[in-house]
């Protein structure tokens, strides 16, 4: 049977200077999905800052607006949060991820902010994964044990490894602890196409890990060092650092799906009534480095997706802006990596429904 998905569309306007306001589309995906019943138990908001020099990727008052559809105007029976980064600077510590969420104004109001896998938050939180799953000893954040419900705030960007970060790649990269991350990437060994080095170091700017060198005016990789995040590949506007051809990126997908499943029935019990996806396909073109690296085609604002099922809502936005950019993701994305075996893999487990049916609100 096919899941609804509901769509909020933006109407872009070139001329206009101001944020488009996203509380009338917010409110009515709440009327469509019935978030005006109370379910009970306390709701965690997964949110995403994004790099100290750029609006945060999902807005404070975006997510103040989505906790005020599950309770009124109180919100006391919800929290924001995010978890400590593998690949941004300033957010892969607890204390300057703090000062930084403060800085985009979560944890100032009447939402509560949270650093789910900060020291202070207790021990990370044991998962089941599908037996057949090559992951082992996945965690999630020691925070989200305060947690019922899910909300999982979604702003789709291009990915390396999966062509868009969508739903279920936030939930099963996004909810992991620090350590877990690392380990779902590890297998992930980028590699530079020399002649297309332009020896310019962006690449080593962004890599934590300092797995990055300059060999003779072009970028080496340590694969020891290398955790295989991806970021290097983002930034490099020559696109010329890849996955290996035998990177194992088909079972990055996988994994990260398995993780989707296991964050789901541990924190919501897998119920869709206790789980709520949002995906706000607005700002899709603040990509790193502001400029149009990638030789990636612009978009601008879309609009809001939201459903129940994060497989549907996933397909729905892989659908939508394949079909804007005339067929092919890769044109907005600047990767060749698709997120098919990440849905496949999804379906065939669980998680959700590829079918679907566009409602538009």
């Amino acid at each position: 049977m096919a899941r609804d998905v509901f769509f909020a569309p933006l109407q872009e306007d070139p001329t206009a200077f101001a944020e488009p306001d996203l509380r009338p589309g917010l409110q009515a995906l709440g009327r469509a999905l019935g978030l005006a019943e109370k379910v009970p138990g306390k709701w965690a908001l997964k949110v995403h800052l994004g790099p100290r020099n750029r609006p945060a990727a999902v807005d404070a008052g975006w997510a103040e607006a989505v906790a005020e559809l599950f309770a009124g105007s109180k919100v006391s029976g919800a929290f924001a949060f995010d978890t400590l980064s593998i690949t941004t600077e300033g957010l892969d510590e607890a204390v300057a991820h703090r000062e930084l969420a403060s800085l985009k104004g979560f944890g100032t109001g009447k939402l509560p902010y949270v650093v789910a896998d900060a020291p202070d938050q207790g021990e990370s939180l044991r998962t089941e994964l599908p037996g057949d799953s090559d992951l082992s000893d996945h965690t999630l954040a020691g925070g989200l044990a305060a947690a019922d419900n899910l909300c999982v705030l979604t702003p789709v960007r291009p990915h390396p490894h999966v062509g868009m970060r969508g739903a279920i790649t936030t939930m099963g990269v996004g909810l992991a602890d620090r350590a877990s991350k690392i380990a779902l990437h590890r297998s992930i060994r980028p590699q530079v196409d020399t002649p297309l080095c332009a020896g310019c170091g962006v690449c080593m700017t962004v890599c934590l890990f300092d797995a990055i060198k300059l060999n003779a005016g072009r970028a080496y990789i340590d694969h020891e060092a290398c955790t295989g995040c991806g970021e290097c590949m983002n930034v490099c506007f020559m696109a010329g650092i890849n996955p290996e051809e035998e990177a194992g990126v088909p079972a990055f997908q996988a994994r990260v799906a398995d993780a989707a499943l296991a964050a789901s029935l541990k924190i919501a019990g897998g119920q869709a009534a206790r789980q709520v996806y949002i995906s706000f396909l607005v700002r899709l073109d603040r990509q790193n480095g502001g400029a149009r690296s990638r030789q990636r085609d612009r978009l601008g604002n879309i609009g809001i997706l939201a459903s129940r099922d994060p497989v549907a809502l996933d397909q729905a936005t892989y659908d939508l802006i394949s079909e804007r950019m005339g067929g092919k993701l890769g044109d907005w994305s600047g990767f060749k990596q698709l997120p098919d075996v990440l849905l496949a893999r999804a379906e065939a487990i669980g998680l959700g429904k590829r079918a679907y049916k566009l409602v538009t609100v």
